[in-house]
């Protein structure tokens, strides 16, 4: 399972208001972060309570167990996700070696429209994703913008 985050936002240690929190019992998430999750529940109204993958945070502040703000976050009840190639022109997309823009780190390019399969994210400036073409097996995983990919998931529903 997954966490998106949909609305930049905050993972908390208690679901309380953030202000009433020290800095290391909160971590700011950008818009179009992914957590991969093991479990969920509604722990109220307005909070998920979650279980991630891994730990986060530092010292006795770090935990597998937080707090997200519902409107700010969807669960997506898979680890795969896709995304269409979605430019504004029909040039093409560059698949990067690392998530920076630079010349000398692309690999290859994908096509616009064409359907890629998604890993995993970081922020970097901007959002990106690691990913590869469907259904090309000869094509390496690299790091692609976020800001060109129109996201959906494996039932074809926009996440």
């Amino acid at each position: 399972m997954r966490l998106i985050i949909t609305h930049t936002t905050l993972l908390k240690l208690r679901p309380v208001d953030s202000s009433t929190l020290t800095e290391s019992q909160k971590i700011n998430f950008p818009l179009g972060s992914r957590l991969i999750i093991q479990n969920y529940e509604d722990y109220n109204s307005d909070h998920y309570k979650i279980t991630l993958a891994a730990s986060l945070g530092n010292g006795k502040d770090k935990s597998m167990v937080w707090y997200v703000y519902k409107p700010h976050a969807a669960i997506v009840f898979s680890d795969r996700e896709f995304a269409t190639v979605n430019l504004s022109t029909d040039s093409k997309l560059n698949v990067r070696s690392s998530p920076s823009v630079d010349s000398n780190n692309v690999i290859y390019q994908i096509a616009n429209h064409v359907d890629v399969e998604l890993i995993e994210c970081t922020y970097n400036q901007e959002l990106w994703w690691l990913a590869k073409p469907l259904n090309d097996e000869k094509k390496a995983y690299g790091w692609i913008s976020g800001k060109y990919l129109k996201l959906y998931t494996p039932e074809g529903c926009s996440a």
